[in-house]
């Protein structure tokens, strides 16, 4: 009987061993996945994934994705270089950080559609909130150290969000008003899907808050300087 238990304990250990390599070799794998692109040809934006930089703080994260071949979403517009209006710059007001591009406009710029893609979210209703309950928000999110994701969601107000495929998010915050879309329905390269407004945190001012989402991260994920302006500048075409 004893020499039954040896020989099943070493069996375990070894299948064990197995399915700790299989798992390793599995994030291995994840990590090192070649470039992707849309499912539609025509549509040149696609995902890279960029070297190892580290991991944002809690949050686990050790790749920034990289974009290629979007349109910047306000016609004239240039890419900004203000570290302000960029990824990852301080939001003290409400223990945060920035994570998309701000693309300072007009109140009623048009706003387009940054790549090809399906519509999965629009405010066609949005009510921003009053004065007080803005204030008491981000009073708790001082107190807490971080911006809840239910209070960072108002603040970006009226939002048009757009499934472009591969992973690929794009997002379009604080929003004046929004086209005539309807979730599901696809839209094309360029086509105008809501105006420049200042929507959900007026003391912004009016300007387009642009992201691009890939999976859990977001375009300049815990990049800074020139690393960052690279990967913005080589996203657009």
């Amino acid at each position: 009987m004893l020499a039954v238990l040896v020989v099943l304990a070493f069996a375990a250990i070894a299948v064990a061993m197995t399915a700790g390599g299989s798992a390793s070799k599995a994030r291995a794998d994840a990590v090192n996945v070649a470039p992707r692109v849309t499912a539609d040809p025509s549509n040149t934006a696609r995902v890279d994934l960029a070297h190892p930089i580290g991991s944002s703080p809690g949050q686990g994260r050790g790749i920034s994705p990289v974009a290629r071949g979007l349109l910047i979403p306000i016609d004239g517009a240039e890419i900004p270089s203000a570290p302000e209006l960029l990824p990852n710059s301080p939001r003290e007001y409400r223990a945060g950080w920035h994570e998309g591009i701000d693309f300072p406009a007009d109140r009623g710029t048009p706003v387009r559609a940054a790549a090809a893609g399906t519509v999965v979210r629009v405010d066609r209703d949005f009510v921003d909130w009053d004065e007080a309950a803005l204030n008491a928000a981000l009073d708790a999110a001082i107190a807490l150290g971080y911006t809840p994701e239910e209070t960072l969601d108002r603040i970006r107000g009226r939002q048009v969000w757009i499934d472009n495929g591969r992973q690929v998010l794009t997002r379009y915050a604080h929003l004046d008003s929004v086209a005539d879309l309807r979730v599901g329905e696809s839209v094309a390269r360029g086509q105008v899907i809501g105006t420049v407004g200042s929507s959900g945190f007026e003391e912004g001012g009016p300007h387009l808050h642009f992201e691009v989402r890939v999976g859990e991260d977001y375009l300049g994920d815990w990049l800074e300087g020139d690393e960052l302006m690279r990967v913005i500048t080589r996203s657009f075409e």
